[in-house]
C-alpha cells in the first residue's frame, strides 16, 4: 500500500491546518492498523499525543493487531488516555476473521468495559479491485454484528453495502448496532447511493468520514451539494449521527 500512487502520510499539524481551512471543528483521527502490535503502539503514541495538543479538534481512535499477545491491555492504555474507539481496524491485512467469535470476543468484551466502539476495514465485494481491498465485506460484517449485537461496530466504506439489508425487516433488526462511514465515497459511488442510504431507514446510522489525507473534504463537498439531502440530514451526516454513536457507547459501558 505504501507504494501506491494515492497514498500519503498525513501529521497532526496538516490535519488541523485542513480543517481550519474547511471549518471542520473536530475529526476522528487513527493511525494504521498493523499486524505488528509493536507498530500499533507507535501509531497510537503519535494520535494520543495529536489529541492531547489539540484537545477537542482530534477524537483519538486507537488501532491494536487483535490477535496479538498484549492487544486487550493497549486498549485499556488507550482508553485512559481519552481513546473513543478502536480502529480503523483491517481484518485481511491483520489476519482476523471477523465473523468468527473465537477471534473477536476479546478485543469486543474488552471494548465494551472501556466504553469504546469499533471500525473495521470493509469493501465491496464486487467492481474493480484495488491495493487494500480485502475480503472482507457485508457478510462477515453481518455476521460480526450478530456474534456481538451489544457491541457498538462502524464499518467503513459504506460497509461494503450492508446498509442496502437494513431494508429487510430481519437484517434491520440483526444491524442494530452497526453504523457505516462515506470513507473513499467519491472513489466508490455516485451522489445517489447516501439518498439510498436516507430512503432504506439507515440516515441515522451513516457517519462522516473521508480517508484523508488520500481525499480532501472540498471532493466530499462537491458531491454531497448534488445530493437532494435536507438540512437535517446533512447534519444527520455530518455531525449528529457520530454524537449519537458515542453517546450510545458510552452508555452501554455504563450499563454492564
Amino acid at each position: 500500500m505504501v507504494n501506491s500512487k494515492v497514498h500519503r502520510w498525513g501529521t497532526a499539524e496538516s490535519l488541523i491546518s485542513h480543517m481550519d481551512r474547511h471549518n471542520i471543528s473536530s475529526s476522528f483521527v487513527t493511525g494504521f492498523a498493523f499486524r505488528d502490535q509493536g507498530l500499533c503502539r507507535i501509531m497510537n503514541d503519535y494520535v494520543l499525543d495529536a489529541a492531547s495538543r489539540y484537545r477537542g479538534r482530534i477524537v483519538p481512535l486507537a488501532v491494536v493487531s487483535p490477535c496479538a499477545k498484549g492487544a486487550s491491555e493497549e486498549i485499556l492504555r488507550c482508553a485512559e488516555l481519552g481513546a473513543a474507539g478502536v480502529g480503523e481496524l483491517f481484518p485481511d491485512g491483520q489476519e482476523l476473521d471477523i465473523s468468527d467469535a473465537g477471534q473477536t470476543w476479546r478485543m469486543v468484551g474488552t471494548c465494551m468495559e472501556a466504553g469504546m466502539f469499533i471500525m473495521f476495514h470493509t469493501a465491496e465485494q464486487v467492481g474493480h479491485q484495488y491495493v487494500g481491498k480485502g475480503r472482507t465485506g457485508a457478510t462477515e460484517a453481518a455476521a460480526f454484528c450478530m456474534n456481538h449485537p451489544q457491541a457498538r461496530v462502524v464499518f467503513a466504506h459504506f460497509g461494503g453495502g450492508l446498509w442496502a439489508y437494513e431494508s429487510m425487516p430481519e437484517m434491520k433488526l440483526a444491524l442494530s448496532n452497526a453504523y457505516y462511514d462515506t470513507a473513499a465515497w467519491p472513489w466508490l459511488y455516485d451522489h445517489r447511493v447516501i439518498e439510498g442510504i436516507f430512503a432504506s431507514g439507515a440516515g441515522n446510522k451513516i457517519l462522516f468520514g473521508t480517508d484523508w489525507p488520500i481525499l480532501e473534504y472540498p471532493r466530499y463537498e462537491t458531491i454531497v451539494d448534488r445530493t437532494s439531502l435536507t438540512e437535517e440530514q446533512r447534519s444527520l451526516l455530518l455531525s449528529k449521527n457520530a454524537q449519537d454513536l458515542l453517546a450510545r457507547t458510552k452508555k452501554s459501558a455504563g450499563d454492564l
